[in-house]
């Protein structure tokens, strides 16, 4: 059977569409992904969270908050670690890297507040790019260093504040705070 160039151009045409099409689809999902984080809220961005990869784990058993729970974790096995957080992948950066935002369980969380840790993975590779605590966690549309400025809520019965951090090349740091009286 001999094919005509036109019928050629044609089934490579449908095939640029359909690999386009699941291309722009990644995309799609990542720019649509949320943007707001608050596990009180009806969970709040986190209704599709995984377990962590064992790249990502590793990570966050490494950081000081869970150095400092080392008594209360040295005896759970892997699963049981792996338990402890919920992930879900976050659109820092559009470079393709992946993302992922950790929410703490069990004693990998504070009393009136949740914990977060930002997690990029490069190359195989899983750094710890931010913890903090709060009760909402918000990638905002701003950017330093092109990577989303990162807004963190919270409360007491007394104050209410919020924590703007920025990406400083490396890692985020803390960039501007606010605190008023809970009237």
């Amino acid at each position: 059977m001999k094919l005509k160039s036109r019928d050629i151009i044609l089934v490579l045409l449908g095939l640029c569409a359909i690999v386009g099409s699941d291309s722009v689809a990644q995309k799609n999902t990542l720019k649509s992904a949320p943007s707001t984080f608050a596990p009180d809220d009806d969970n709040r961005g986190f209704k599709n969270a995984m377990p962590p990869s064992d790249v990502v784990l590793d990570a966050l058993l490494k950081t000081p908050e869970a150095v400092e729970m080392k008594e209360e974790l040295s005896n759970r096995d892997r699963e049981s670690l792996r338990s402890l957080f919920e992930v879900v992948r976050v659109n820092l950066v559009e470079n393709g890297e992946k993302d992922f935002l950790a929410l703490g369980e069990g004693p990998m969380t504070g009393a009136d507040c949740f914990w977060f840790w930002l997690v990029r993975v490069r190359k195989g590779k899983a750094d710890v790019l931010l913890f903090s605590n709060g009760l909402s966690f918000r990638l905002r549309t701003q950017k330093t260093n092109q990577y989303k400025n990162i807004e963190v809520d919270w409360a007491t019965a007394r104050f209410i504040g919020w924590q703007l951090y920025r990406y400083n090349g490396s890692v985020y740091r803390l960039g501007a705070e606010h605190t008023k009286e809970n009237k």
